[in-house]
């Protein structure tokens, strides 16, 4: 039993196939051009209340990737794997995160899920460096023009796609986080199919949950 399974380890590992993220590189490209020849044709409905998306990088590649796929990922800020963001809602957007949709999951974050991000897993860049968002004093230095003066302020810019809102997501870093127990099953499968990647809409906040 025990040579099967290194024959097949073997097999599986010169196939090309990665195995911590479950995908064929080459498949995954073809799958995404085949996805963006069918984005004039998706629809994605969200909810009017919705002003923001939080988006996480959950695979990484071995090979080629389609140009246009790597340059919105690189505007997301998401190089790594297991980097996430909170983008602001627009028309552009949803169609960008669609393009990419093979490579992270997003969703519609609660405030409580903001508030937990930063509070935990915040850093800015203060003066070249990066620093943890760990004291309002820092807020307050740093963004007192603007009239915001403590940490909760920035959680409540961000929540509500506040007029500082680029202000502040271009002085954060993006959000390095830790995947949750036993890490991302079926990463090659939509959510939709009970698999990693896509949109999770409000169920998104119970993955966030996991990593705080």
């Amino acid at each position: 039993i025990r040579k099967c399974l290194s024959l097949l380890l073997i097999k599986y590992e010169s196939s090309g196939i990665n195995a911590e993220y479950g995908v064929n590189e080459n498949y995954r490209s073809s799958m995404n051009i085949k996805r963006i020849g069918r984005l004039k044709h998706q629809v994605v409905k969200i909810p009017e209340s919705v002003n923001i998306f939080f988006v996480m990088r959950i695979a990484t590649v071995r090979g080629p990737m389609p140009q246009d796929v790597r340059k919105i990922l690189q505007s997301l800020r998401l190089n790594e794997l297991n980097n996430a963001v909170i983008v602001q809602r627009s028309d552009k957007m949803v169609k960008n995160l669609s393009m990419v949709e093979p490579y992270i999951t997003w969703g519609y974050p609660s405030m409580r899920s903001v508030h937990g991000l930063v509070f935990k897993y915040g850093y800015g860049d203060v003066k070249g460096e990066k620093s943890a968002l760990s004291s309002n004093l820092l807020i307050e230095n740093t963004f007192s023009e603007q009239g915001l003066l403590c940490i909760e302020d920035i959680v409540k810019q961000l929540f509500e796609a506040g007029p500082h809102f680029s202000l502040i997501t271009k002085f954060m870093y993006p959000f390095k986080l830790t995947p949750p127990k036993g890490g991302f099953r079926r990463v090659a499968t939509s959510f939709k199919q009970n698999g990693a990647w896509g949109n999770r809409a409000e169920k998104i906040n119970a993955l966030v949950r996991k990593m705080l």
